[in-house]
């Protein structure tokens, strides 16, 4: 019994250093909207020791860009309105109120497999607590830094890079990573640009 227990512990511990820490580099993903064959724009998320950069450019013209800063917690959305450049700040308790709708989400593996980014992946269904259900594909081969990344699909021992949004205000997206690099990038990419005004949203509420 004892060797068998060594042997199960063994085997456990290799399986969780096989798993490598994605802490600096960029994923890619296509974008699609409502179930069309064709992608509708571009995802792409980039790390760094923490920060995360995420830029959303659609084929109509729209664009996003938000920055979170893992030392303060803060995220920064930036955007332009005519002449005018802003920053809209959320202070850690903001983001975190954002993301509750997320917190206690069930992760269930699933039993299909598949490439993406050339990384082995495998399926997963995340189940919310107001019951709505996404389906994902995962490596389980890199876990990031830190928890944060995973904000949507909290306990997920790997990175999401197949999964669909569904809103009931928006249409749904579905996400589908096709580049995947762990190269060094540069800092400068999280920081808020010079010229854009940071301000809190109540500061925003007033302008408009």
């Amino acid at each position: 019994m004892r060797i068998l227990l060594f042997i199960a512990l063994l085997l456990s511990s290799a399986s969780l250093s096989a798993q490598k820490i994605f802490s600096e580099g960029r994923i890619r993903y296509d974008v699609y909207v409502n179930g069309e064959a064709k992608p509708s724009g571009l995802y792409v998320i980039t790390v760094k020791g923490g920060n995360i950069r995420r830029e959303l450019s659609m084929n109509n013209g729209y664009s996003n860009v938000t920055l979170f800063h893992f030392k303060t917690g803060k995220t920064y959305s930036l955007a332009v309105d005519g002449d005018e450049y802003y920053a809209l700040e959320l202070s850690a308790e903001e983001v975190q109120e954002k993301n509750k709708r997320f917190s206690g989400a069930q992760v269930s593996n699933g039993t299909k497999s598949r490439k993406l980014a050339g990384q082995a992946c495998l399926s997963a269904e995340v189940v919310y607590t107001d019951g709505e259900k996404v389906s994902i594909f995962f490596t389980p081969d890199y876990v990031p830094q830190h928890e944060t990344f995973n904000a949507m699909f909290p306990g997920l021992k790997g990175l999401a890079l197949e999964y669909e949004v569904r809103s009931s205000k928006a249409p749904g997206m579905k996400f589908v990573a096709t580049e995947m690099n762990i190269n060094p990038v540069e800092s400068g990419q999280f920081e808020v640009p010079a010229g854009y005004r940071i301000l809190t949203r109540a500061e925003l509420e007033k302008l408009h």
